[in-house]
């Protein structure tokens, strides 16, 4: 009978979770944006507004925080778009001759010379190369946008449930809270106080780290584009600051930045700004986000790093917040396991916030 007792309990959550699998992710980022804004949230009743001015509040300020410059940005980009059309325009009618860099590569300077004079130095070169290209591409084009519909439907469908959720928490968030904790403290009683505090700390704590990499690479790396001359560099630097949201999201942009102005025949500026995003990204994603992420938790440098990698490489963007509480939880048990270190970071974390 006690094997019952424990089997059932774990069979209905394999169940629940099997019946939830398509709805978890939608779950998951509502419960870590309500953690990560909680704060606000009840800054907001205490200066005297109702929950449900503050969660609407909070909503529609998360919604426009990634739509607006979503929208500013498509809006700009069709007029980059426009402009760039127009420059092909005039580089197929003419030709683009060899830049003189590339007689200077090695081993490969004779045939790229060659590629290049009979496919793009020729005029309307260009043209059948495009067109040669999106000939080859187009089965796979083709497959890819039969399904794009469906997948974008999906995706707004779990954005919009997501929305919905995480509403739903702000208003309901003692009686969520409730339960959670009733449910906590029956499966683990002695693990279940420092679980709940760790986890808000080291969320926070991702988020920090997160939001402020990304808006320092943005101005950053923005400012190095204008330096290299690269065209729209404050647009450029925008994107940047919202791919560096995304693992790889940087390098892919500061990379792709150097080979416009690789192909523009600025071979020193290409290498330059190559060079200086890689030391910049190295510095970034190896001191100042892991230093601000494993602060909150008391986490040294190779811990949070851990916890970062093996996290989106397991679990996608989502598992940068669950590597960081692992690890905060395996530290935690490991410096002995004892409720007051957990005590004693969150009572420092608010005397900072005093101080502050």
């Amino acid at each position: 009978m006690p094997y019952l007792s424990l089997i059932l309990p774990l069979a209905f959550a394999v169940s629940l979770v099997f019946l939830l699998k398509h709805f978890l992710g939608s779950l998951a980022w509502a419960a870590l944006l309500a953690v990560i804004t909680w704060p606000l949230h009840e800054q907001l009743q205490r200066r005297g507004w109702s929950r449900a001015a503050s969660a609407t509040t909070l909503l529609a300020a998360i919604i426009v925080s990634f739509v607006a410059p979503s929208i500013f940005l498509f809006n700009t980009l069709s007029h980059e778009l426009a402009t760039v059309e127009r420059l092909i325009g005039q580089i197929n009618s003419a030709g683009v001759p060899a830049p003189e860099w590339l007689a200077r590569l090695p081993f490969v300077a004779k045939p790229a010379l060659e590629w290049w004079n009979s496919h793009l130095s020729v005029p309307g070169g260009l043209n059948t190369l495009i067109r040669s290209t999106a000939g080859d591409l187009v089965p796979y084009l083709t497959s890819t946008v039969g399904t794009l519909g469906p997948t974008i439907l999906a995706n707004a469908l779990y954005l919009f449930l997501a929305l919905l959720t995480l509403f739903i928490l702000y208003l309901e968030g003692p009686a969520v809270v409730k339960y959670v904790d009733h449910a906590g403290e029956r499966l683990i009683p002695k693990y279940y106080s420092t679980l709940k505090r760790l986890l808000p700390l080291s969320v926070r704590g991702t988020a920090l780290g997160l939001c402020s990499v990304a808006v320092l690479e943005g101005i950053v790396l923005g400012v190095a584009y204008g330096i290299a001359g690269a065209p729209a560099p404050a647009i450029l630097g925008v994107i940047t600051g919202y791919l560096a949201l995304i693992p790889g999201g940087a390098p892919l942009s500061f990379t792709s930045v150097s080979l416009l102005l690789l192909g523009q025949g600025h071979a020193g500026a290409a290498l330059g700004l190559f060079c200086w995003g890689a030391f910049e990204l190295f510095l970034v994603d190896k001191f100042v986000r892991p230093k601000l992420i494993g602060h909150r938790v008391n986490l040294p440098f190779l811990a949070v790093l851990f916890g970062l990698l093996g996290g989106v490489s397991t679990m996608g963007v989502i598992g940068l917040f669950v590597g960081p509480f692992m690890m905060a939880v395996l530290f935690w048990w490991l410096r002995g396991g004892k409720p007051d270190s957990v005590h004693e970071i969150a009572a420092d974390e608010k005397s900072g916030k005093r101080a502050a």
